[in-house]
């Protein structure tokens, strides 16, 4: 079934509306007719969307065609537009043609009037096909340049210089911000040109085009490292990804580069070379430093009679400031040393060294409180100029008589486990060498019963377990039942055991008095 057409039909004259109704529906147009004679209601209904068709009277009473024709091509310009009349000129036909009506057709001549309607409703659907199509090619082309001026944008909003080129390498096109930043070229300074005059030297202009360029077939994109020169002659290191420009079909049509200045990476990259290969160096100087530092130590406890004796220590990095001696200066007649230089790592290390020197070549021959003044005058200007410190604890224990003399420099960290397990604190104490100070070193003396036991420790046992600061109890209490100066060592340190790296180095010497 044909769909209804709708007519608008303007006419003053029932007579003529009922023989202009007839015509059409012979003609075999099924269609449905509003009739209308005055501007209003002409006006009224052409805002409906409804109509398809407008036949129009040329002359009414209160109204005429042209007006209505000018209404309609204002209003609603698709919409086909016949005048049917008794009387048209052929000047008024004319006219009403240029206007825009669609056709005319003489009331005396209805037997036109089917096929021009037929023949304005074809070429209105032709025009709405062609507007339609006009239409779709408008926005295709829209988006067309809309799409062009994004991919122009983006492509110049790319901070690396995009270079394209033929098949002869001559370059076509070029990202003009990137290439001002980066070369220091105009577009037109390039366009047209070889990309030679981007390379610093030839070798990297060949390197190029025998990875890439030179191939006659598609291939893979290669990272290359050349160097290129700015416009003022500058060279820089650049990395280059080059790929061959393919057409539609696959076919190289030429080439394309991307080029970006490397100089900050790669100095970066040199500095970190440079850096690893500094910290290499100092890692196995470390390497060296804690050997040295572990020889300087004593290798073996000491055969001390009456007596066990046993020390570790655990520096907190490679090589650390703690330290633990003892030197045999007559027969059954010991020394017994623990220092704790302030600070760690390297340069404590090199600061224990020399106190255990300094201690060393004077313990020998002089009481201990005498062996620390001469030490600390020998020491003085190091520690001044390093603006540190030591704690020392310095005793010559006599296995003859079971007696311990011992100068307490700053130290503090020492006790006695007595063989009915009473904790005794050793007294008195002084002050750290290389504190100034017109002070004396005081001496004390302590005698050991078989089953006595002497505890000296460094600050980093405190640091590793803060809760047993100044607290020799507890510490004792972790130490009943040894009955070796091994396992008093073994036990303290198994105390410190904690995920991630000590606080401070830790030192431990133990003392058992066997008999």
């Amino acid at each position: 079934m044909e769909q209804l057409l709708n007519i608008l039909h303007l006419e003053d004259d029932p007579k003529d509306v009922e023989l202009i109704r007839e015509v059409v529906k012979r003609g075999g147009i099924d269609c449905r007719m509003r009739v209308v004679a005055t501007e209003e209601d002409f006006s009224a209904e052409l805002q409906k969307e409804e109509y398809e068709l407008i036949l129009a009277d040329f002359a009414l009473p209160e109204f005429d065609g042209m007006t209505a024709l000018a209404l309609t091509r204002e209003r609603r310009p698709e919409i086909p537009f016949i005048f049917v009349s008794g009387k048209l000129g052929e000047e008024a036909a004319i006219e009403s043609l240029k206007n825009g009506a669609t056709d005319y057709v003489l009331k005396n001549k209805l037997s036109r009037l089917v096929p021009a309607i037929q023949r304005a409703l074809k070429e209105a659907l032709d025009t709405a096909i062609r507007r339609k199509a006009e239409q779709e090619l408008e926005k295709a082309n829209r988006e067309i340049r809309e799409r062009a001026e994004s991919y122009h944008s983006l492509f110049n909003s790319i901070r690396d210089v995009i270079i394209v080129a033929d098949l002869d390498r001559n370059i076509l096109h070029a990202n003009q911000p990137a290439l001002r930043e980066t070369f220091g070229y105009e577009l037109e300074d390039v366009v047209g040109r070889s990309v030679r005059i981007l390379y610093a030297d030839e070798q990297g202009f060949h390197l190029t085009a025998a990875a890439v360029y030179d191939l006659l077939q598609p291939s893979k994109g290669k990272i290359l490292e050349p160097s290129f020169r700015k416009k003022d002659g500058q060279i820089f290191a650049g990395e280059l990804y080059a790929v061959k420009r393919l057409d539609s079909s696959g076919t190289p049509t030429g080439n394309i580069g991307i080029i970006r200045d490397i100089s900050e990476r790669k100095a970066a990259e040199d500095a970190l070379r440079e850096s690893e290969m500094r910290r290499y160096q100092l890692q196995i100087e470390l390497v060296y430093a804690a050997e040295i530092q572990a020889k300087l130590l004593p290798r073996t406890y000491p055969r001390v009679p009456r007596f066990d004796i046993a020390a570790q220590c655990l520096p907190a990095k490679q090589v650390g400031g703690d330290f633990f001696d003892w030197q045999e200066v007559s027969e059954g007649v010991w020394t017994l040393t623990l220092g704790d230089v302030m600070g760690k790592g390297m340069a404590a290390a090199m600061l224990m060294a020399t106190v255990r020197a300094a201690l060393r070549s004077v313990t020998q021959h002089h009481s201990p409180a005498k062996a620390l003044e001469l030490a600390e005058q020998a020491l003085r200007s190091d520690l001044d100029n390093s603006d540190s410190f030591v704690t020392i604890f310095h005793g010559k224990l006599d296995s003859r008589d079971r007696s311990l003399t011992f100068v307490d420099c700053g130290h503090g960290y020492a006790f006695v486990i007595r063989n009915d397990g009473a904790v005794v604190d050793l007294i008195p104490r002084g002050l750290p060498v290389g504190v100034p100070d017109q002070k004396l070193f005081e001496e004390g003396c302590i005698c050991f019963e078989p089953g006595d036991r002497l505890v000296l420790y460094s600050d980093g046992l405190i640091d590793a377990r803060p809760e047993l600061a100044l607290d020799n109890v507890l510490l004792a209490e972790s130490l009943r039942g040894a009955t070796t100066a091994q396992e008093m060592v073994c036990r303290l340190i198994s105390l410190t055991e904690q995920k991630g790296p000590m606080p401070d180095d830790i030192t431990i010497l133990a003392v058992y008095c066997t008999e």
